[in-house]
């Protein structure tokens, strides 16, 4: 398997988020957001990930899908 397998880096169109990246393997999603902060969120789904970067406003999703049903741990 190549890297870019497991490995799914997406810039996002949003005033808040700059950034989703997904690693396969650990099911772990890393959001980085215009303040410099990042997060790190254990337990996502390939398709939850999807549906996030598709999404029209990536803020709204967060809050709605991701904010109380995941673990959302600061790492930076």
């Amino acid at each position: 398997m190549r890297a870019a397998e497991f490995l799914i880096e997406k810039p996002v169109e949003s005033s808040w988020i700059v950034d989703l990246r997904f690693s396969r393997p650990s099911k772990t999603l890393t959001m980085r957001l215009s303040n410099g902060r990042e997060f790190r969120i254990p337990g996502m789904t390939r398709t939850t990930f999807e549906r996030w970067t598709n999404a029209p406003s990536k803020g709204r999703f967060f809050h709605t899908n991701i904010k109380d049903r995941y673990q959302v741990n600061r790492i930076k």
